[in-house]
């Protein structure tokens, strides 16, 4: 099993150690904010009031596409341990860019939807 390293494998590596850690911050404040706070009810209003804050903006913005690349670079990984053939790789790869794209693109919608107070 001696093989080369495809081009761009280790950006691949190094960026799901990073969106790993962003989302591991991201769990802790996930946790801390909605769980163990006096007022613990959460409903439409509490979430979407939450979006008047700009730094809840930012890491919104940022929770996005650091999950969805996480998410789909580790399946990415996993089918890659299979060798499928090259044409499915490139349309398993295709697939996972389009809906990645697709994802963040409606996440961010979402996000600006919500903070022009819809």
């Amino acid at each position: 099993m001696n093989q080369k390293p495809k081009k761009g494998s280790a950006y691949g590596w190094l960026f799901q150690r990073i969106t790993g850690i962003f989302l591991a911050f991201f769990l802790i404040l996930h946790f801390q904010v909605l769980h163990f706070t006096k007022e613990w009810k959460i409903d439409f209003d509490v979430v979407t009031h939450r979006l008047d804050s700009t730094a809840w903006v930012i890491f919104y913005l940022i929770f996005v596409p650091a999950g969805l690349f996480h998410a789909f670079n580790g399946a990415w990984q996993v089918i890659g341990d299979y060798r499928p053939k090259l044409g499915i790789q490139k349309t398993v790869k295709a697939l996972l860019w389009v809906l990645g794209i697709a994802i963040s693109a409606y996440g961010y919608y979402l996000i600006v939807t919500f903070t022009k107070g819809a």
